[in-house]
């Protein structure tokens, strides 16, 4: 996919001026100087001929429109992309939270009576009440396997539910491969951070926001799923907050997503001091049985782990667990056992299952049979 052309959304007034984040693509929304919290909402443009009539046509698409107070900036700008709000074809929503939608009742009313509203029947059974018209509702469940547009160009709804409400759905624009993914990989960003691209410091309020709004790692865990079956794969990832992610941080923040322990995980550990205590005593168990292998090494791949510093801290030679016990064992396991021979894994593998098992705890999800392990010699030619 093509990278938007100069100047770049860091050297631009982003309160008054469109970004083009992708072909045809623009983010509309505006930056409170000194804000944490944003709402991106994304205008995407559709030129082509309708294979109906063969005849030019096009489609206007407002994706997550936002709040009400929003509305005066996110106006100017559809405005000066399409020529009038009464130009939109479509509102997209993907869930039912005011910050996502509500300026879609006066876009309705006054300027786009004859726009449709593509959203879940989850999410339209409570925005609804935002006096939005029944006739131009149009259900997502309809196109399981995508919608075509009047222009040519295909989209594809993709549930993920739980993330944070039920009936949320994302939207994948296979043409730009661009992912709209609402509160997903949505976060809380800098007060100094410039620019509508993310980078590797974002990913701290991406944690933070998912710790508090997402209900459980589970939820999570399938979504990620779902977003890795798209075809073709994911080059962009357009949240209703934060910044936008692209590039190698599409896979690596992926990856993080997938194991992030949120709402329930952390609130059930955090009521239970003695359940990480149990935690405690199981990491020891397995650090010291790793140095009868690994020596002084164990610290140093421990230490090496960014990730591991969220949950965890040494105090001399002792890890001290502060939160999310089961999972920081089934990190430092698995940094422990990366590149090291069956003969080394395998027994600190057994000991964190055994310890847990001692202390009455949850069973560490662990590549007990080496199918995750990476070989370090592949015998499969690319």
């Amino acid at each position: 996919m093509s990278q938007p052309s100069a100047p770049s959304p860091q050297q631009l007034d982003l309160n008054r001026t469109a970004v083009e984040i992708a072909p045809e693509t623009f983010w509309v929304g505006k930056r409170e100087p000194g804000g944490i919290f944003f709402a991106n909402p994304f205008l995407r443009r559709f030129r082509g001929t309708d294979p109906r009539t063969a005849k030019p046509a096009e489609f206007n698409l407002l994706i997550d429109p936002g709040s009400s107070s929003d509305f005066s900036t996110i106006h100017t700008k559809v405005v000066s992309l399409i020529g009038g709000m009464d130009r939109l074809s479509a509102l997209f929503i993907n869930h039912q939270d005011p910050d996502v939608g509500s300026s879609a009742n006066i876009i309705s009313a006054r300027y786009s009576p004859r726009a449709s509203i593509l959203c879940s029947e989850d999410t339209w059974r409570l925005i609804v009440h935002f006096n939005l018209p029944r006739n131009r509702f149009i259900p997502t469940e309809k196109f399981s396997q995508g919608l075509s547009v009047p222009t040519g160009h295909k989209l594809l709804p993709v549930p993920s539910p739980f993330c944070h409400f039920r009936g949320a759905v994302m939207l994948y624009d296979p043409q730009t491969r661009v992912l709209f993914t609402g509160d997903l990989f949505g976060g809380l960003t800098d007060s100094k951070a410039q620019g509508l691209w993310a980078d590797e410091s974002d990913w701290n309020g991406i944690r933070a926001f998912h710790q508090i709004y997402m209900p459980v790692n589970s939820a999570l865990v399938r979504a990620v799923a779902a977003i890795r079956k798209l075809t073709p794969a994911v080059e962009m990832i357009a949240p209703q907050h934060g910044r936008i992610i692209r590039g190698k941080l599409v896979q690596q923040f992926l990856e993080r997503m997938e194991r992030l322990q949120v709402g329930l995980d952390i609130i059930d550990e955090a009521q239970d001091r003695t359940h990480l205590q149990a935690w405690n005593a199981v990491i020891d168990r397995v650090l010291n049985l790793a140095r009868g292998y690994l020596g002084d090494s164990v610290e140093a791949k421990l230490t090496a782990s960014e990730q591991l510093s969220d949950t965890a801290k040494f105090n001399g030679q002792r890890l001290e667990v502060g939160r999310m016990g089961k999972w920081t064992l089934e990190h430092v396991v698995e940094v422990l056992c990366q590149g090291e021979p069956s003969e080394i894994s395998g027994p600190i593998m057994v000991e964190a299952t055994l310890a847990a098992a001692e202390y009455n705890l949850p069973t560490p999800h662990l590549d007990l049979e080496g199918a995750g392990a990476p070989a370090p010699v592949s015998l499969l030619e690319p």
